[in-house]
């Protein structure tokens, strides 16, 4: 799984927070990413906090990336 958060972004801290609370056995890689930069190919503007998944799907919102067990 790959989480990508942005400095700033409102919902980044929260999810940082989780991931280090977290104890799942994935593998959890985190990336900053630039406020601009688009990190989904579909989306036309930038969404930041997301988590994607190792089925290529993701996850935008912050209480649900939160809940995920295995973040």
């Amino acid at each position: 799984m790959r989480l990508f958060v942005s400095e700033g972004a409102p919902g980044s801290l929260p999810v940082l927070a989780a991931a280090g609370r977290a104890q799942g056995g994935e593998e959890l890689l985190i990336s900053t990413v630039g406020p601009e930069e688009c990190v989904v190919p579909f989306l036309t503007q930038p969404k930041v906090p997301v988590l994607q998944l190792d089925s290529g799907n993701y996850l935008f919102s912050t209480s649900a990336i939160c809940r995920r067990r295995n973040l």
